[in-house]
């Protein structure tokens, strides 16, 4: 680490902590911030996975410490953007130190979802393991669904935002769209941009019942629908974290064509399912029109990808082994329900309820 980045540490850690650094700063910022957790033990010794957010660096640890104080805890964090960034690693390491003075007893682990991340954070000193957050997905949510047509082309589901770089599929001679809306972005503004994009590409078909004033999300059913009618699943941004939408893909038995990208997306790719192209609309149209041409079958896609995913959850496994000093054997079968019921999101504070009061009693 830099030595002004060593400053800044020792100022952030022992001089002016910010109040977003505060251990318990989640459980005051508010009962409607989200974050995604579940926990991985049988009761015996605490482990919970977390997603880190702005207003909560250590996941459900900035939620639930103080009611764990005493007791060895677990805490596995993951990652919802890239994580390459000095002062992403810095802001990660002073939330880390400020927490730990206050309960040396818990234990740390942040689930990197690319190799890259791996090595900056344990140059950095923070205990990192390769273990993608969408390792965890549910594989018998989104599955193959045979003897269904190609309606579409491709497949694109992201949020309207300018970063997710929609334009890239002008080309494509038909897609299915599925949008949510960005708090970031706005109503107004998602409004605007979902406007402009139909206007540029008439063909393709934007799925979710909206308006100008809302946009109706779709259930999990609809979505496996719209994908076993598609022939490809679109990644078009140049930069996020492990992008959920592109395992959900795979896992449906989708290939996927993606633009080059940081954030560790296409960790779950396959020479065989998955192709890199240029970031341009031309590049985008002709990988869609090779991968189609490619017809992998679906059940291939899905057989290569839940190996690839097997492998993060041994590695998951091996370490909760390891950081609970032997206590917490998660299960040898690497499709047990245990490890493909993480993605739920809830406000923090139901969490306190749900993931914490079943110790009240030990």
């Amino acid at each position: 680490m830099r030595l002004k980045n060593r400053l800044r540490l020792a100022w952030s850690s022992h001089v002016h902590a910010g109040p977003g650094f505060a251990p318990d700063a989640a459980s005051k910022a508010g009962a409607e911030l989200r974050v995604a957790a579940g926990r991985l033990d049988d009761g015996s010794y605490p482990v919970f996975c977390s997603s880190m957010l702005n207003h909560a660096p250590l996941g459900v640890a900035n939620y639930l410490g103080s009611r764990l104080a005493g007791r060895a805890v677990l805490f596995l964090v993951w990652f919802t953007w890239a994580m390459r960034k000095e002062r992403q690693i810095l802001r990660t390491l002073t939330a880390e130190r400020l927490y730990r003075r206050r309960h040396p007893e818990h234990r740390f682990v942040f689930m990197c979802n690319e190799l890259e991340e791996v090595a900056l954070f344990r140059e950095n000193g923070l205990n990192a393991l390769f273990c993608s957050h969408n390792a965890l997905a549910d594989e018998e949510t989104f599955k193959p669904v045979s003897g269904v047509e190609n309606t579409y082309d491709a497949f694109y589901n992201a949020m309207i935002s300018p970063w997710k770089r929609r334009h890239l599929a002008r080309l494509v001679p038909s897609a299915a769209h599925v949008f949510y809306e960005s708090r970031l972005t706005g109503r107004q503004k998602t409004a605007e941009l979902l406007d402009e994009l139909k206007r540029m590409m008439p063909e393709h078909h934007f799925l979710n019942p909206h308006d100008a004033h809302r946009i109706e999300k779709l259930d999990w059913q609809a979505i496996n629908a719209v994908m076993a009618a598609s022939a490809t699943g679109l990644c078009l941004s140049a930069e996020e974290g492990a992008m959920y939408a592109s395992i959900e893909y795979l896992l449906a038995g989708l290939p996927v064509v993606s633009t080059p990208s940081i954030g560790g997306r296409h960790i779950f790719g396959d020479p065989e399912t998955w192709l890199t192209v240029e970031p341009t609309e031309a590049a985008v149209r002709d990988g869609v029109a090779q991968m189609k041409a490619r017809n992998v079958p679906r059940e291939r896609v899905r057989d290569i990808t839940l190996a690839k995913v097997h492998q993060h959850r041994k590695r998951l496994r091996a370490c909760v082994l390891v950081e609970t000093d032997g206590q917490v054997d998660l299960p040898d079968n690497y499709g047990h329900a245990l490890y493909r019921r993480l993605n739920n999101w809830q406000r923090g504070l139901d969490f306190e309820r749900m993931l914490v009061d079943d110790y009240r009693s030990e």
